[in-house]
């Protein structure tokens, strides 16, 4: 008896299809590509229960005639392509053929299509189910195609197990639709979901209308032209819009590459605009960027991925690196017209047009602070320091211990720099003097509380040994312990003036799903308007303006990662909402501290056992012992 066999056709294509179709927006992606294909300037697309129950999009292209209707779903029936050779220069988005019959054999598909210049004037209408076609008739229709899938993975049980929550899959046809609309703009789209009108897209000839149509007004006008000032590479051109310095978002929504007019999604060209906007933003946040790359066939790949997400360049690094040359470009010339534009309207008052001096340029790649540090506080970063004599690292072993936390992750608490405001008043600079017993075992003994260094830093004297503490960084680690330990639930504060917060649709969807979640941290929140949530109670000690940033950092969190596991994701989602609850709660670089203030942080920190590196990976204290100090005045 053989042990290999032929499976049967109609399984062969269900095994198949999982390699096409993974989700609801992965089978609109197909229909969208077709219908833009077929040269449709008016596309309609709607979505009940987010793309499980039906996908329906109605478009006013060609059309097909009977006899091609009955083909397109049978496996590799394509009009794109007739060889191997014509796939690496072919410029429509399908060529496969395999979109169709994959579709067809995990779902119920109706289509309804009418050729143009077709001389009877009807049309065909057939339903396929599990790849076979089980009705066909002849009717009256517009001229174009009409193509529902109902019932996804209705053949495939556990494949339907496997499909997200409702708000994951909707974020996800949102995506692609926004996709499509900011490559076509001359194309018609409209989105309803649940019988709902979501996106009305008429044509346009510039691309921040068509911005402004998806999105809004404030996110159009903050974009900024992006194009190769001179055509170096003569198989590669780019244009588009990007942010500029003073806008950004939570999340990396709104960056959109194409290559060749088709959507990507690759990692290292978004590694290479975010480095472009390095030190312009602050930790944390993304721009705004659609970027439309123009490659020779030669140069590029686009039969890689079984969904045609993914490209591959054949010189990855110069396209990279021409992203990252072509943003820092361009802020730095928005930069320089901002600040010539200012100089104008300052001088044309005050002095005559023969005293005008024209701005000299600058970079816009200092490092982002929230405020403007003075001269003699405030080192370039390229500015050579010298290492000192002191070996830090082998006093406390903190180099061990950071070595393992990603760059980024260190770079999370930059934006703690403020303006001064006391803490407490700084009542006194006697010395504090203590006791404190290391939870490790280890006797800290005739503790003495020096002072504050910098407004940043905490000086303790123990014995022979100099401590110096990072204020925020410590209180960050304390707090976020105390958030640990009452993780179910926490009494929030009223606000006496409730915070109304404008959210995108994405937000308003997750955050309908992490409401209770919410709550038990303390947040109540209600919803306002169609896009508006009103913040009502706080977690103590965080401060009102500081609300907006929380929420909106969480939903941006949960909409990344709730396609982990599920207790995962949670435990995941309690860890960034504590830590980062911690890092607005706690005082700041620049806060004055009263000394016993100083005093309770320090025994609150030597109580908790992680006390030696804050929640974001940077360290919370040096040590420098007697002997080096001496060493360093030449005493030894």
């Amino acid at each position: 008896m053989n042990i290999i066999k032929v499976l049967p056709p109609h399984e062969a294509q269900k095994i198949a299809a999982g390699e096409v179709i993974e989700r609801p927006a992965h089978i609109l992606k197909e229909l969208l590509e077709n219908s833009i294909d077929a040269g449709a300037s008016q596309i309609s697309i709607w979505i009940e229960q987010a793309g499980k129950q039906l996908i329906r999009v109605v478009d006013n292209g060609c059309g097909m005639s009977i006899d091609d209707a009955r083909i397109c779903f049978l496996p590799h029936a394509t009009s794109k392509v007739s060889s191997l050779d014509e796939v690496y220069a072919v410029k429509s988005y399908g060529f496969r053929g395999e979109a169709l019959a994959s579709i067809s054999a995990v779902s119920k598909v109706t289509l309804i299509t009418r050729l143009r210049n077709d001389a009877s004037g009807l049309g065909s209408r057939l339903e396929y189910q599990q790849g076979a076609i089980v009705t066909q008739e002849a009717i009256a229709c517009p001229v174009g195609t009409d193509l529902a899938v109902a019932d996804l993975f209705y053949t495939i049980p556990v494949r339907k197990k496997f499909l997200k929550a409702d708000s994951t899959e909707w974020n996800q046809i949102q995506a692609i639709v926004q996709a499509f609309c900011l490559s076509h703009t001359s194309v018609h789209f409209k989105l309803f979901h649940d019988e709902k009108l979501i996106i009305n897209a008429p044509p346009v000839t510039m691309l921040k209308d068509r911005v402004m149509q998806i999105w809004d007004y404030d996110l159009a006008q903050h974009l900024i032209p992006f194009e190769h000032a001179e055509k170096m590479l003569p198989w590669l051109n780019y244009s588009g819009l990007i942010s500029g310095h003073q806008f950004w978002r939570y999340g990396r929504t709104h960056i959109f590459f194409f290559v060749n007019g088709r959507w990507i999604k690759n990692q290292e060209l978004s590694k290479a605009l975010l480095k472009g906007y390095l030190n312009v933003l602050p930790p944390g946040k993304f721009p705004a960027a659609f970027i439309f790359l123009q490659v020779d066939s030669d140069q590029v790949d686009i039969n890689v991925h079984p969904k045609k997400e993914e490209v591959r360049f054949i010189k990855p690094a110069t396209v990279e690196m021409q992203i990252f040359n072509g943003v820092k470009a361009t802020l730095e010339q928005r930069l320089n017209q901002m600040l010539e534009s200012k100089s104008e309207l300052r001088t044309s008052s005050s002095l005559p047009p023969t005293s005008r001096q024209s701005v000299e340029p600058v970079s816009s790649f200092e490092p982002f602070t929230l405020q403007k540090e003075s001269s003699e506080n405030r080192l370039p970063p390229h500015m050579n320091v010298p290492k000192p004599a002191v070996d830090w690292d082998s006093l406390l072993n903190i180099s061990a211990i950071t070595s393992q936390i990603p760059a980024q992750e260190m770079q999370q608490c930059a934006y703690e720099q403020q303006p001064e405001k006391p803490v407490v008043q700084e009542s006194q600079e006697k010395l504090f003097s203590f006791d404190l017993e290391d939870d490790l075992g280890e006797v800290v003994s005739s503790f003495s509380i020096i002072g504050q260094l910098f407004k940043t830093y905490i000086l303790i004297q123990s014995n022979d040994q100099l401590i110096i503490i990072d204020q925020h960084a410590a209180h960050e680690r304390v707090l976020y312990e105390k958030f640990l330990k009452n993780f179910q639930h926490k009494e929030g504060t009223a606000l006496l003036f409730p915070e109304v917060v404008q959210v995108t649709q994405e937000q308003m969807i997750t955050l309908h799903t992490v409401i209770d979640f919410f709550q038990e941290q303390g947040i109540m929140l209600e919803q306002f308007g169609a896009l508006e949530i009103v913040i009502k109670t706080s977690p103590p000690l965080i401060a009102q303006h500081d609300l907006k940033d929380l929420l909106c950092e969480v939903l941006e969190f949960v909409r990344e990662h709730e396609t982990i596991d599920r207790d995962l994701f949670r435990k995941k989602l309690n860890e960034f909402t504590h830590s980062h609850m911690a890092c607005k709660a706690a005082v700041r670089a620049g806060d004055v501290l009263e000394p016993i203030f100083m005093h309770q942080l320090v025994s609150d920190l030597m109580a908790v056992q992680n006390r030696f590196i804050c929640v974001h990976g940077r360290p919370t204290m040096w040590t420098l012992g007697k002997s080096a100090i001496e060493k360093n005045f030449r005493r030894r």
